[in-house]
């Protein structure tokens, strides 16, 4: 009789081991599959930068549109080119250009392309000087 209880005690542990383990499996794909889900970005009120009045708010693109298909819209930019024979803000082009890497996903192939594509207005560079990008992704005034 030792061996009939003995072997029914056995087969109700696997059992509950069963369903533990199915439950465990259970809620790691539940977590799994609720940390990968795609989350959509809505800009807040306070971090999208202010509209400029000649433009007119239908040319945007939905945050969904495919990368590249326009250029971005022109963004105000704040002392970028202060005086004519000033060094223009290299803090404010390197910004710029993080924003493109995250927006492209891939890194400029020259500054042209950069240039062309980031949507903000670039001053010229000072005489005997021109932009290019290091291979540390900032933006640098290099001799022409």
């Amino acid at each position: 009789m030792e061996m009939s209880s003995g072997s029914a005690r056995c087969a109700r542990c696997q059992t509950r081991r069963g369903w533990i383990i199915y439950l465990l499996l259970l809620a790691s794909a539940a977590i799994v599959a609720a940390g990968c889900s795609k989350k959509s970005e809505t800009p807040s009120a306070g971090n999208t930068p202010p509209m400029p009045a000649t433009q007119s708010t239908s040319a945007t693109t939905p945050p969904d549109s495919a990368v590249n298909s326009q250029p971005a819209p022109p963004l105000p930019v704040t002392n970028m080119a202060a005086a004519p024979n000033a060094a223009p803000d290299l803090t404010a082009l390197n910004m710029a250009l993080r924003q493109w890497l995250m927006r492209n996903r891939r890194t400029p192939a020259n500054f042209e392309e950069f240039a062309a594509t980031a949507g903000v207005a670039i001053p010229p560079p000072p005489a005997g000087k021109k932009y290019a990008i290091t291979k540390r992704m900032e933006v640098v005034l290099v001799d022409r």
